[in-house]
Formats: C-alpha cells, structure tokens, sequence
C-alpha cells in the first residue's frame, strides 16, 4: 500500500532534479519521472512564538530617596548608557552630614572616656603603692612598740587588753570603711548612667554624700580611738622607751590615717578604669558611626549617578514616576534588549529529539525573513494552553531591523538533520509497506520495484541512503505493483 510522509517543511534541495525522457518502444507506457541526484536536504519544524529580548533587565532603586526625573513609560527605546532616572540627594546629604557629625561624638566620646580611664589607672597604681608603703610602715613602728612592751607584758596586761579592745574598734570601723567605700563606689559608677538633674540621679547623689560623711566619721572615731590607744600609759617604762613608745604611737597613727586615705583612693580609682570589654565596646560605637558616615557617602554616589540603560532596549514595565520616593531595593522599571532578540517557541515530545543548539533556522514576521539559529533548549516542559507539555526553545535572530517588535507573533522554521550533497528523489516517488521502504524505477525500459533505506525526509523529498545511485529514474506517477515488469518511457 502506498504510504505518504507529510513532514513540516524543508529547506529546498539545492540541486535541481530534471526529468529524464526516456525512448522506448512504441508500446511501452508513459509514466512521469525523476532521476536520482545529490542536493541538500533538512527536516523542517514549523512552529509559532513571539519575539522577546535575550536580556531582560529590571532596575531596583539604589538607594531611598525622592525620585527627580523619570518619564519613561512602556514602550519607550532607550539607548545603552543613557541616563533614565535621577535622584533628588537633599535627603541623603543631610543623612550624611548628620553621619559625620555623630561619628565625631562618638569618637570624642571614646577617646574622653579612655583618657580619664589611663589617668584613673595611673592613679589607682599610686594609691596601690602607697598602700603598700603605708602597711609596712606600720608594721615597723608596731613591731618597735611590741618590742618595747614585750619586756613589760605581765605588768602590762590590763593595758594591752585595753589597748586590743580599741583596736578591735579600730578594725571593725576600718572594715566598715571598706564596706562603705565599695558601695560608694558603686553609687559613683551608677551616677554615670543616669540622667543629671533627674529624681534618681538627686537621690543617689544624696545616697553617695551619706556615704562619704559616714567614712568621713568613721576616720575620726579611728583617729580619736587612736589616740585613746595612744593615751595608755605603760607601765614601769622608762623614759627613753615612753618616749620611743609615744613616737611610734604618733607615726601609727599618721601612718593609719594615710593608710586609710591610699586604700579610700584605691577603690574609688579602680571603679573608674575601664575594662578590655567597656573599652571594646566604645571602639565598636565609633566603628558603626564611622560605617554610618560611609555607607551615607556612598548613597549619595549612588543617587549622583542616577540609573543608566545598560545596553540598547525597550521599556516593558515602569513601576515609578518623577516624585516618588522610593525605598532601596524597590523595582523601577524593566528593560528588555532591543539588539539582542529571540523568538520563544514550544516544542513538543515528538520534535524536542531533532532540536539542537545552533541549528540553522528562518524567522518570518509580516513577509519579512530573518536568519536565526537555535540559542537555548530549556530542561524544563511548560504546560501550553492545549494543555500539551512542551519544550521552551529559544531562537537567535541575527540581524533585527526596524520590522522586528517585540512581543508580536513570529514563524519560525527550524531546520533539522541538515545533510549536505546526498542522493535525493522526489516525496512522490516514495512508498512504504510492511515490508520495507521502496520506490518504482525505469530500468532498460521496464518497471522495477526497488526496496530502498531512507534517512531524512521533507515534505519534497526523501534522503536515499541505500538501495538507489545517482541517475536512477523513478516513477514519479501512482503506480501499483501490476506494473512491474511492464514497458515504460518517461513522458
């Protein structure tokens, strides 16, 4: 049975066929003919798409800020490296110099408060060492008036026990002063995060006084027991060791007072040193501010140049207009490329296996053809409108012109399984049947019927890859098999 392949289109063959007339007997039968020749051959895909850009580009604001010019609307050509919108800087100048302004606070902050810190350790270190000082020396004039009394101890003993009631006195003040220094050293350092001048700053600057006054009386009970302790009169002393004694009792207590005064000053210096982490954490401040002011200046950069066309295109989405104000990152408009255009076509299960990247392709818009070639081949199949999957395949147009839009429909042939110089005979030549492919041909003047293998077929002709040479005729005419064998000439 005769079978027809109607494939889409092909590129024609490039080789002419001629019809070859052949003589014969005047009773043979005309029959219209082809011969075999070598030409070139494609398999044509026919498909429909629309014109679009290669690239599509959406512009997203730089920066926050009011919008100063910007009339583009869709539609509109743009230029490559043409200015198309401007920003209104007024705001962000400000921001900046505000940015400046607080970075230099906050860096006069740092290093005021890191000055007084050095100068408080180097105070604290002083009172460290006179503390010292101040014990040793005490120790010394004690272990003098021990020495002296040691003889005496017996004679002495109401008095020492007299004597270590009062300095039992003195050590409970002392640790009483310990105490209350250390909370007025707390009060001091919780002054610096308060407000001046509010309720709780007066109450405890109040509190912080209170504190003083007390350590203040504390001394003088200590200065006054001092005395008491020094007021006892030894017994069975001599003169020299009363007056030695008298003397180091004097010393004791200068040396106590002074004692008292360094180790006051020591814990009041050592609240006001700033640790590694406060210290960290002032650099940190002054590390932001001055990110503040550069991060201000660079806004004010971005909005100075505004926003430029990045290549040659069209305006297919604006979002904004002159006078808005728009956020950093908002969409401003989109711009797809006016030179660099494609046609996006969908290709079904039964073709997707012909398409290749960089296959030779004819792109017709309104009688106008174009040469193109296959660019891209997406791995993903889209559901069509015919609820049919197909495949997105992309086709570079080479040279656009003017008649080229975007967005208007536009046929596209993909030429496939292109062979070059390869034997040819006419669609109307070619049957098929369960037994193979074949063709009639003309051989000395009779029919035969010759099983052939074929390879690329078009709507005009079929590949010959087996089973025919070049200046073989066939039978271009329907024909059956009675006719083999029978006397035949070309008309």
């Amino acid at each position: 049975m005769k079978k027809k392949l109607h494939l889409c289109n092909s590129i024609k063959v490039t080789a002419v066929l001629l019809p070859v007339l052949l003589t014969g007997c005047s009773n043979a039968k005309e029959y219209t003919t082809d011969v075999v020749k070598t030409g070139n051959i494609a398999e044509e895909i026919e498909v429909t798409g629309n014109i679009q850009g290669e690239k599509s580009t959406t512009y997203y604001a730089a920066v926050t800020s009011p919008i100063s010019e910007c009339d583009l609307e869709i539609g509109d050509i743009v230029k490559a490296n043409e200015l198309l919108l401007t920003y209104d800087t007024s705001d962000l100048e400000r921001v900046y110099e505000q940015a400046v302004v607080n970075a230099q606070s906050t860096e006069n902050s740092m290093n005021g408060q890191i000055t007084a810190s050095n100068k408080n350790a180097s105070l604290y270190n002083k009172a460290v060492s006179d503390s010292n000082v101040y014990m040793n020396l005490y120790a010394i004039a004690r272990a003098s008036n021990d020495q002296i009394n040691q003889s005496q101890y017996e004679e002495n003993w109401d008095i020492a026990n007299t004597s270590k009631a009062i300095e039992g006195q003195i050590a409970q003040k002392n640790k009483t002063i310990a105490d209350k220094t250390s909370l007025a050293n707390e009060k001091a350092e919780a002054l610096l995060s308060l407000v001046p001048g509010s309720e709780e700053y007066k109450n405890v600057t109040n509190e912080l006084n209170d504190l003083k006054e007390d350590i203040t009386n504390l001394n003088k009970d200590i200065a006054c027991l001092n005395g008491n302790l020094a007021s006892l009169s030894p017994q069975m002393l001599s003169p020299e060791e009363n007056a030695k004694a008298t003397v180091n009792n004097n010393w004791m207590q200068d040396i106590q007072r002074n004692w008292t005064e360094s180790t006051t000053l020591k814990n009041t210096y050592e609240g006001q040193i700033l640790n590694s982490y406060q210290k960290d954490q002032l650099k940190d401040s002054y590390d932001l501010a001055s990110m503040s002011v550069e991060n201000a200046k660079e806004d004010i950069v971005k909005a100075q140049s505004g926003v430029s066309a990045e290549y040659n295109g069209i305006v297919t989405n604006s979002y904004v207009s002159k006078g808005s104000v728009v956020s950093k990152g908002t969409p401003l408009f989109t711009i797809e490329s006016s030179d660099d255009l494609k046609v996006n076509v969908g290709i079904s299960k039964y073709d997707i296996g012909k398409i290749e990247l960089g296959q030779r392709a004819n792109v017709s818009i309104g009688g106008h053809n174009y040469s193109a070639s296959v660019s891209e081949i997406n791995r993903l199949a889209q559901v069509t409108d015919s609820s049919k999957a197909k495949v997105l395949v992309s086709v570079h147009i080479d040279d656009p012109d003017e008649y080229v839009y975007l967005g208007i429909e536009a046929d596209v042939t993909i030429y496939a399984h292109e062979k070059e110089n390869t034997l040819l005979i006419p669609q109307e030549s070619y049957y098929a049947d369960d037994s193979g492919d074949y063709c009639y041909i003309i051989k000395d003047g009779v029919i035969e019927k010759r099983y052939i293998t074929i390879g690329v077929s078009s709507d005009e002709y079929v590949e010959i890859i087996d089973g025919l040479r070049a200046g073989d005729v066939v039978i271009t005419d329907s024909i059956t098999d009675e006719s083999i064998g029978g006397r035949a000439v070309s008309k």
